[in-house]
């Protein structure tokens, strides 16, 4: 097999990467505009854009003490064994410096 496989992943690799930047800022953009202009939603040709809410929780310290515990107590069973782990194969592109 030839190179050209390789070559072809990695330039829709980083074109993918640069049109989810593009899209990031254009979503920025659309956000703040929506909100200047105090619209919950716009309709446009493409579709229709609408101003969503997301909850971002804060818990207390008995919830993150013990999360802590669980990760610890996950740690220890993969560590000893206990914990059972299955294998599945995966590709990893890492970009060559330009």
């Amino acid at each position: 097999m030839t190179n050209k496989i390789y070559e072809e992943y990695a330039v829709l690799d980083a074109q993918i990467k640069a049109l989810i930047s593009q899209k990031n800022g254009l979503k920025v953009q659309i956000l703040e505009e929506l909100i200047v202009n105090k619209e919950k939603t716009r309709e446009t040709s493409v579709g229709k854009f609408t101003l969503a809410s997301l909850k971002t929780w804060t818990y207390t310290a008995k919830v993150t003490n013990l999360e802590e515990d669980y990760k610890a107590l996950k740690a220890s069973e993969e560590s000893t064994g206990t914990a059972t782990f299955e294998e599945k194969p995966s590709l990893r592109f890492i970009q060559s410096k330009l």
